[in-house]
């Protein structure tokens, strides 16, 4: 698995949860961006591309999703080929229909696999989907 130069943009507010994330890709070869709350994402999104998959918790402080947030990255033409993951702790039977209706990528549980998750990344940029 090669993560070499891929370009990964992940929102996530918990420093513990990021860390890891942020982590484990740069371990592999990833350029990572991060933000830490579901405010003025997109200009540092913007500032980022062209990036090559975004991560995105789905429960932010403050009043806004993950959901919200791939809203308003789906009305962004630059981002229409850019794979979009979901990440939460929450039950993914409830989640992964909800993620899969939205038009998400892929479903990721937290807390993550260490083993897997680079893995699973590199794999979803190659096309795949992961439920």
């Amino acid at each position: 698995m090669d993560l070499q130069g891929k370009c990964i943009f992940v929102v996530e507010d918990n420093i513990g949860n990021l860390t890891i994330t942020k982590t484990l890709l740069e371990a592999h070869g990833a350029l990572i961006a991060t933000h830490r709350s579901g405010h003025d994402v997109m200009p540092h999104l913007k500032s980022f591309l062209p990036v090559d998959l975004i991560i995105l918790d789905l429960m932010l402080p403050s009043g806004v999703t993950g959901y919200d947030i791939f809203s308003a990255i789906r009305t962004e033409s630059e981002f229409d080929h850019v794979p979009i993951i979901a990440m939460s702790v929450i039950d993914r039977s409830k989640v992964v229909p909800q993620a899969k209706g939205r038009g998400f990528s892929s479903f990721i549980s937290k807390p993550i696999n260490f083993q897997q998750f680079p893995k699973q990344i590199a794999d979803i940029i190659a096309g795949a989907n992961i439920w």
